[in-house]
């Protein structure tokens, strides 16, 4: 079943493991950056999943920038 494998040279397997690696590199990059929106996000008593999904489907580091101009929720922090 997996004898098309032992036809791929090694230099080939080193490619798919780099490429791999890098992959998984920015995918985490970018998770952690969402997690920032998150939390960002909770500290100024705003809606944290709704931020979470702008800096999902946009850019995270235009989330954080728009966060930083709005500021804290001033009528939520008397309600929490």
């Amino acid at each position: 079943m997996l004898q098309w494998l032992q036809g791929v040279d090694e230099d080939t397997w080193m490619i798919l493991l780099v490429l791999l690696a890098i992959i998984v590199g920015l995918l985490l990059t970018y998770l952690i950056r969402i997690h920032i929106a998150y939390r960002m996000a909770k500290n100024r008593h705003r809606d944290p999943l709704g931020w979470v999904l702008l800096s999902f489907f946009f850019s995270p580091f235009w989330t954080w920038i728009i966060l930083l101009c709005i500021g804290d929720d001033v009528s939520a922090k008397g309600q929490r």
